[in-house]
């Protein structure tokens, strides 16, 4: 499975929120929902900072947005509607300004991997994302017709996607800057695709055809940790949604991320996690 889209899918896991937002200036909207990634489109938004965005940098917030994406009217102009299910909010029905706010409430932990390697804002060039889906985005706000929430989430998807790969490129180190170079990014490839078989430095430059030496110094400059150290994590990170998201024994989901029993998995997620995947089990299924 192409790891973006494990990682998006890990994202969109727990439920995508998306709102419609038409102003008419003046107006500017605090959000302040903690969402591990949100999309703007056209830009991203990680890690959950408090931020505005407004018609003019100056602008008093004329609403705010919290968790959930509960919006909270902070001028008397503000009102919302709900059309076929899509909720728009704003002080004018067609306002000049129109936004299509998507937030990713939670993630998995596959997600939160991708996420964590994102800057705080990434803004997407002109021409980075393409005009035709651009216009089915415009259409589908313009005139939501059944089905429209399942073509929104699809179409921010594809938004995400092409943020990603935009900031790829200015990534500092991490899983998203080693996908740049075609030789780590083969590398990273054969381990996510199966964390399971036993991968060394030299099995993965048996398997590109290129010398242990020049990948292993490849991968640490890319990624930034050895490779051996990036499957663990990998593994890790597979096994935590596993025990979420699953009933599958600890057994299983060792055998399935590479460990060769149910206790040397349960070590090392242990000492990765600082939790037992029993524990981590139990927690993770109340939130």
């Amino acid at each position: 499975m192409d790891p973006l889209f494990r990682m998006v899918s890990g994202l969109r896991a727990r439920g995508l929120f998306s709102l419609r937002i038409s102003m008419a200036p003046p107006w500017s909207v605090d959000i302040d929902d903690g969402a591990p990634l949100s999309v703007i489109a056209v830009a991203l938004v990680a890690h959950g900072p408090r931020y505005l965005v407004a018609d003019d940098p100056g602008r008093a917030p004329t609403v705010r947005i919290g968790p959930g994406g509960t919006c909270i009217p902070l001028t008397e102009s503000m009102r919302s509607t709900t059309h076929r299910g899509l909720l728009t909010w704003g002080n004018h029905d067609d306002g000049a300004d129109q936004l299509l706010v998507g937030t990713y409430a939670s993630a998995s932990q596959v997600g939160r991997h991708l996420v964590e390697q994102l800057p705080v804002f990434t803004v997407l060039p002109p021409g980075e994302v393409d005009e035709a889906l651009l216009g089915l985005l415009r259409r589908e706000l313009a005139d939501p017709r059944p089905g429209h929430s399942f073509v929104i989430d699809r179409l921010l998807d594809v938004v995400v996607c092409a943020a990603i790969r935009a900031a790829a490129h200015t990534a500092p180190t991490g899983w998203l800057s080693g996908s740049v170079d075609d030789t780590v990014a083969g590398a990273l490839d054969l381990i996510h695709d199966a964390p399971e078989r036993p991968w060394t430095v030299a099995a993965l430059a048996a398997e590109l055809h290129v010398s242990r030496a020049g990948l292993a110094a490849r991968f640490r400059d890319a990624v930034g940790e050895p490779p051996g150290r990036y499957l663990t994590l990998w593994r890790l990170t597979l096994a935590a949604d596993a025990l979420a998201s699953t009933a599958d024994g600890l057994e299983a989901i060792a055998r399935r991320v590479g460990y060769g029993s149910p206790y040397a998995l349960s070590a090392a997620f242990t000492r990765h996690h600082g939790v037992s995947p029993s524990q981590y089990r139990r927690t993770a299924r109340l939130t």
